[in-house]
């Protein structure tokens, strides 16, 4: 082919829409659902964002990095490869939930304690029943009563470790081509969690307007914060809650939360020449 009758290249990457790549970061609040084992169509609010993209004529290629129990201390560990690698154009970043929960009880020792990969076998399943158990549930116990009675002031090193590292992660992707980053306020605890960790309402909440404050630092127009914490309460207040299991979302909730994720993620895409088609 002649080089007059190529088509113009500036025309092609004008006129050819790219698929919405999509990055989600977090623990098992991104994963799980309130209860687990339900129908295939239980999805979580990732794959809920991905359908409703879809369902508005969008391509989407989405990625999910998160895992149960995962702390904000993980989340520079791969950010490389997964930003500089996978390239999204969108960033959802659902982090400080975790180090809310415990007053004392470390992260590892609760992945060992209920995670899902032991192995079966006799001497296994006799010390997960005989010994891991019955330690556990102590454990909890003695939580309960510190819980009840430490300062909400010791807690305040945590909301500052966090945001410190979310800052860090997002000005390191800034770096690349500035994805719009969406980072995810948080949801008070059922009464049910809240008998198990006393001080946990008032640790999440200042969690969630610790991550608010950080995007307002940040103050950057690709960088967003999605609340949910009033929508969790007007939940609760028509009777009906939105963590069944204490703090995990359910379907129905993981479907409203990735219907306003879509809606911020397609008024973003429409303002970006690579994802949108042009005559």
């Amino acid at each position: 082919m002649s080089r007059q009758n190529r088509p113009d290249e500036a025309n092609v990457q004008q006129q050819t829409a790219m698929p919405v790549r999509i990055l989600v970061k977090g623990a098992s609040t991104v994963t799980w659902t309130s209860g687990m084992g339900g129908p295939r169509t239980n999805f979580t609010y990732p794959r809920v964002l991905e359908q409703e993209l879809r369902g508005r004529g969008r391509d989407v290629e989405s990625w999910v990095t998160a895992m149960s129990a995962e702390r904000t201390t993980s989340i520079l560990r791969r950010w490389e490869v997964e930003v500089s690698g996978f390239s999204p154009d969108v960033i959802v970043l659902h982090y400080g939930h975790m180090e809310a929960i415990h007053a004392f009880i470390p992260r590892w020792f609760e992945r060992h304690v209920r995670g899902l990969r032991d192995r079966p076998g006799p001497i296994r399943e006799r010390y997960r029943r005989l010994v891991l158990a019955p330690v556990w549930k102590v454990l909890v116990r003695v939580q309960q009563k510190i819980d009840r009675r430490l300062p909400q002031r010791l807690f305040h090193r945590r909301p500052e470790k966090v945001t410190a590292l979310l800052e860090r992660y997002v000005s390191r992707v800034q770096l690349f081509h500035s994805p719009l980053v969406i980072v995810m306020g948080l949801t008070s605890p059922n009464l049910r969690w809240r008998d198990w960790f006393p001080g946990l309402h008032g640790r999440i909440a200042e969690m969630d307007q610790a991550l608010a404050g950080l995007v307002e630092r940040i103050d950057r127009p690709n960088v967003q914060f999605q609340p949910v914490w009033d929508l969790a309460e007007e939940w609760d207040a028509r009777g009906v809650d939105p963590r069944a299991d204490g703090g995990h979302y359910t379907p129905e909730f993981h479907r409203v939360v990735g219907g306003l994720l879509a809606e911020r993620v397609e008024a973003w895409a429409a303002t970006q020449p690579h994802l949108t088609p042009r005559d």
